[in-house]
């Protein structure tokens, strides 16, 4: 016991003495976001060539069960984790355990199950492909306990790496069976491929390996604040993937294929500000969470600085939608350019929620978390019912409309937490946003050059410029210290 106690200081004393910067993470977190992003958005340039819309809506259907079940076998161990400053070698061992039991019995319902949801939606081919791409449950469940640490250590960096190394031969290998004429199999290979990789890279690259037995106590302390985001997460992701079930069941596949090109777009872009949250934002203010001043003061700067940097591309995307879709993917999607310019915007307002859910993780009030979900999911409900009537374009507005709903709603839950009034919030958001809009407004009625590509680059440049110098102007705050970091690097 005391051999093992020593081995288990060691390990302690070795992921925090690797602890990075926050300002550095942050750095990191950005680079890792954009460099996916531009990998995933060079990648779909090709596909959507190669591929149809009814192809991606075909993968889209198998997608919502794989999510579902990534939510399962995750079980919200992994934030629970990096919250616990104080984690021994039994909560890193027991998490491990029970996440791969969850995974094997998440892959063999996935199996199961298959040939009825085939028939549900009336497409054969999703019964084999969602017995394919369920591998990637199985996948995940073996490294959720290594991110953690890497994450709770703030080290992005080998992430980064790591991630890439998954994606650049994923995406290539991708391309060419695309090419090859394999369609829908293209892309469901494409998920397996960059997951095995990272896999392997992340058992190869991290020092941690599970030591001890599956531990009861450990168990119970991690479900106890695990289990509220596993039903939060769970109502959430299921309610995120309502409008897919509804437009692939009752509309088709070819319109579930544009709506889900649009909503990916959408992600990506959203997924720069959500993955900064999600890898910084909780063990940075994990730091505070003894301290309400100190935490409400970080938590604010964060608020602020996430949305200064979201605002002037969420109006570039919006105002260079339609140039932006032809150019990449040829006028077979021009469809999705509407679409999406109206996603965007509802976009703006998921950094707030991204913000406010690591802020209750941070202080372990994991159960407002799912007592958020119900009154949210009550008025979603009627969001999408009356959204579905109206096709693909209603149902785009009822996700803006769930967007704003839900960051109203987590403004609530921050005004209880820390000392953040309502009124602060929205003028800290809609201040970087209306600028933004505002530029974004201004240049796209100025500039009719002819061509599409020098209208996305013009306008680019002149929207981030315009954007950033009246910041200047006015002084901003967030603006000024953080350029004065980055000259001090």
């Amino acid at each position: 016991h005391t051999r093992l106690r020593c081995v288990t200081g060691v390990r302690r004393v070795l992921f925090r003495s690797k602890r990075t910067s926050g300002f550095v993470a942050v750095i990191w977190s950005l680079i890792e976001r954009l460099s996916s992003q531009v990998i995933s958005f060079l990648l779909g340039i090709v596909l959507a060539r190669l591929l149809s819309p009814s192809d991606y809506g075909i993968v889209g259907m198998t997608m919502i069960f794989i999510l579902l079940s990534n939510v399962f076998i995750e079980a919200g161990f992994a934030n629970a984790l990096i919250r616990k400053t104080n984690r021994t070698e039994q909560d890193l061992s027991t998490a491990f355990y029970f996440n791969v039991l969850i995974g094997i019995l998440a892959y063999c319902i996935l199996w199961i199950g298959s040939p009825f949801i085939a028939d549900w939606f009336k497409e054969p081919l999703l019964s084999l492909l969602i017995r394919i791409s369920g591998v990637n449950v199985l996948l995940n469940s073996l490294c959720i306990v290594q991110t953690a640490l890497l994450t709770a250590n703030l080290d992005i960096r080998r992430q980064t790496i790591i991630n890439l190394c998954g994606q650049i031969p994923a995406g290539l290998i991708t391309a060419i069976l695309a090419y090859n004429g394999l369609g829908v199999y293209a892309l469901v290979f494409q998920t397996i491929i960059a997951s095995c990789i990272r896999v392997i890279m992340l058992w190869l690259y991290t020092p941690w390996r599970p030591q001890e037995k599956f531990n009861r106590e450990s168990f119970l302390s991690l479900w106890n604040f695990g289990s509220k985001l596993l039903g939060a997460n769970l109502i959430g992701t299921a309610f995120n993937q309502v409008s897919s079930v509804l437009i692939g069941k009752y509309i088709g596949k070819s319109d579930l294929g544009y709506y889900s090109k649009a909503s990916n777009l959408c992600g990506n872009i959203d997924s720069v500000s959500s993955g900064v949250v999600q890898k910084v934002a909780l063990p940075m203010l994990s730091e505070f969470q003894k301290d309400k001043v100190l935490l409400s003061e970080k938590f604010r700067e964060m608020m602020r600085l996430l949305i200064m940097g979201m605002a002037p591309l969420i109006s570039f995307f919006c105002f260079t939608a339609s140039d932006i879709i032809v150019i990449l993917w040829t006028e077979k999607w021009i469809q999705c350019a509407f679409v999406f310019q109206i996603l965007i915007v509802g976009a703006a307002f998921n950094p707030i929620g991204h913000m406010s859910l690591s802020l209750m993780q941070t202080v372990g009030n994991s159960a407002l978390i799912l007592k958020l979900e119900v009154p949210k999911k009550i008025i979603y409900c009627i969001y999408l019912a009356i959204g579905f009537c109206y096709g693909l374009v209603g149902l785009a507005v009822a996700q803006v409309l769930i967007n704003i709903t839900g960051a109203l709603i987590n403004m609530w839950a921050t005004k209880r937490i820390v000392k953040y009034s309502y009124m602060r919030q929205i003028v800290d958001v809609l201040g970087y946003m209306v600028i933004a809009f505002i530029v974004g407004y201004i240049w796209f009625n100025m500039i009719h050059t002819g061509y599409m590509f020098f209208n996305i680059l013009l306008m680019f440049m002149l929207i981030v410029f315009t954007y950033f110098a009246i910041l200047v102007m006015i002084k901003d705050a967030i603006l000024i210290k953080y350029v004065k970091k980055i000259i001090g690097l």
